[in-house]
Parts: structure tokens; C-alpha cells; sequence
């Protein structure tokens, strides 16, 4: 889950020190407090949309990988959207003045926890073909839950944000149900 206590650290000096005053006619300018938390909502949700861009860099990345070694039509149509995905991400990344923090490289990531999660499902779907169609299944399964959680956090107010993420659950429901197919499929052996 993507959570941070950045805005309650913030908030939580902020309210004890309104509570320390003597005097009741004393009031406590609260625009500093919202200021502080504004700040920490757009790190939050910069943080968020930077760690969008690395999810989708994993899948493109993996079924890129898995499309080289099978050669077949599933991971290719799935890679071209993957790009759209992080083409989407991306025009919201800029619009807020957050840097990109894709390295260009295929299989490498910034996010620690995502290079072990794409290392780890890559060795996975290297095995066989339909070890890979389960990869799919796994990573996107993973991720609709996690856009599902990012999406409940996310304020109403916050249009553009809440129809990105709508859009990448669309998505990825649309590559989950594809990948089921290609499981459901018999295979020669």
C-alpha cells in the first residue's frame, strides 16, 4: 500500500502546539498548517503518479521481454498498450512539474521494491509460456489492487488524477482478462 504518515507529521506538531496556549482569545493561524499539508498532499500524489510510471515501465518492460522469448501475438498487443499507459502517466507527470523517474534502460527501475518485483517475475515467466501468461495474471491482478486502493485515497476533487487511474484499472483489466485467455487455452505439449 502507498501510504506515508508525511501529512500527519506535519499535522499532528502543528495541532499540539494550538493546544499549548494559555490564553483563550489566543488563535492560531492555521494557514501555515494548510500550507504544510497542501505541500505534503502534492508530494504525495507526485510520488504517486512517479510510481505509476515505474508500474507500467514493469509490465512493458516484462512482457517485452516475454514477447522476445515466445514470440507470440498477446505480449506484443499488451507491450504497445503498456505504452499508452505510461504515455498517459506521463502527460499528468509533466503537468504537475514531476520528474520522470524512468532510466531508459529496459529491466532497470529507481523504485528498489519494483527492480526486486520485476526481477523476480521475469526469472518466473522465463521458465515456460504459460509460467509468463501467469506472470501476466499475477502482475496484473497485483496491480489492479493497488490502483483500486490509489484510486479510494484520492480526493474527488482531484478529476485529472481519479480518470488516470480509472483509466489504468480499464487497462489493466482488459490485459488480466487476455492473459486468462491465453491460461484457459490448451496447449500442445
Amino acid at each position: 500500500m502507498r501510504t506515508t504518515l508525511l501529512p500527519a507529521l506535519v499535522l499532528v506538531p502543528a495541532l499540539a502546539l494550538g493546544a499549548c496556549t494559555d490564553t483563550p482569545e489566543t488563535t492560531t493561524d492555521t494557514s501555515v498548517t494548510t500550507e504544510a499539508t497542501e505541500a505534503a498532499d502534492t508530494d504525495d500524489r507526485d510520488a504517486l503518479l512517479q510510481r505509476l510510471i515505474e508500474e507500467e515501465k514493469v509490465a512493458h518492460d516484462l512482457y517485452t521481454a516475454f514477447d522476445e522469448n515466445y514470440g507470440t501475438q498477446v505480449f506484443s498487443n499488451i507491450t504497445r498498450g503498456e505504452v499508452g499507459h505510461q504515455d498517459a502517466v506521463l502527460r499528468v507527470l509533466y503537468a504537475a512539474g514531476t520528474d520522470d523517474p524512468r532510466t531508459g534502460v529496459p529491466g532497470e527501475f529507481t523504485d528498489p521494491e519494483l527492480q526486486e518485483l520485476y526481477d523476480d517475475l521475469l526469472a518466473r515467466g522465463l521458465e515456460s509460456e504459460t509460467a509468463a501468461y501467469q506472470v501476466g495474471v499475477d502482475f496484473e491482478t497485483w496491480d489492479i489492487t493497488e490502483l483500486e486502493n490509489d484510486l479510494a485515497a484520492t480526493p474527488e476533487d482531484d478529476t485529472e488524477l481519479r480518470e488516470l487511474l480509472q483509466f489504468l484499472i480499464d487497462g489493466s483489466q482488459r490485459h488480466l482478462a487476455a492473459f486468462e485467455r491465453q491460461l484457459d487455452r490448451p496447449r500442445g505439449r
